[in-house]
């Protein structure tokens, strides 16, 4: 009867494994091939955002501030260059007032020269009105020499050609001013081409004079050497009474060039110091 009872004892004896499920082993899933980036991409795919929808208002609130923005953009950078081109326009006033004071030592120096060479103009048709050429031939030879002479004019106004080219005139409102510059500039270009006809009618009659003057000893560089005067070696002239006639215009020529430029040049002057003291008026403000 014993060994029953021990048998069914062990029979009897809890399963320990089976009747408690807690205690079981489950197999954890494999963690490392999730990629996280991909569940947010996926998260992000499907995010609708909520737009906002504005009314006409706002729409066109913010087309006046853009138009707005624009605009002054547009009038700050006109102004500034408009104060620019006024200041550009100050700076050529003073170079052209320069440019007058400039003038005016050329003008002086001019009428030096002048009043210089005028005489000798006046003394050779004296002398072959007179038919004492050759009664005075040295002396006939050391004139011609001076005064066969082109006297060219060279008055240059540069700063006056920028103010137009650059357009700085329309910046001067003194209308007084810029009818006189304008004036100023007429006279030179009417002196310059007064005083050009005349260079061209001197030098037509060139090959005349060469046939009444002996011209073969002028312009000799060894006796030009210590620039003085000399009165080249001549030759008695021949002269009938047309040749006479044309040897007395050909000087008179010369003197009518300079008497009518002095004209000039004195009126230039005149023109030159009451443009100055308006420049002057002008640059103060």
């Amino acid at each position: 009867m014993a060994e029953n009872t021990d048998v069914e004892h062990l029979d009897d004896s809890p399963n320990i494994q089976s009747k408690n499920p807690s205690e079981e082993i489950i197999p954890t899933p494999d963690l490392g091939n999730i990629n996280p980036n991909q569940e947010t991409e996926n998260m992000e795919v499907h995010h609708h955002p909520k737009v906002e929808k504005k009314n006409f208002k706002e729409y066109l609130l913010e087309f006046i501030m853009i138009f707005l923005a624009v605009t002054m953009g547009f009038i700050a950078e006109n102004i500034r260059e408009h104060f620019t081109e006024v200041k550009i326009a100050h700076q050529n006033l003073e170079a052209f007032r320069n440019d007058l004071l400039h003038h005016q030592s050329y003008y002086k120096e001019t009428i030096a020269d002048f009043n210089k060479v005028m005489p000798t103009y006046d003394s050779l048709v004296a002398i072959f009105h007179e038919k004492k050429e050759n009664l005075e031939l040295p002396v006939v030879s050391r004139l011609m020499l001076q005064g066969t002479l082109n006297y060219v004019v060279t008055i240059n106004t540069p700063t006056y050609a920028q103010l137009i080219s650059s357009g700085s005139l329309r910046f001067i409102e003194n209308k007084e001013l810029k009818a006189s510059m304008a004036s100023y500039q007429e006279q030179i270009n009417s002196y310059i081409n007064y005083n050009d006809r005349i260079i061209n009618l001197i030098n037509g009659q060139s090959i005349e004079m060469g046939k009444i003057a002996d011209y073969h000893d002028f312009w000799n560089k060894e006796k030009m050497g210590s620039f003085q005067i000399y009165s080249p070696d001549m030759e008695p002239f021949l002269l009938t009474k047309e040749q006479r006639n044309s040897i007395i215009m050909y000087f008179k020529i010369y003197s009518v060039q300079f008497q009518a430029g002095l004209g000039q040049v004195n009126n230039l002057i005149k023109s030159n110091e009451a443009l100055v003291k308006l420049l002057d008026k002008e640059l103060e403000k």
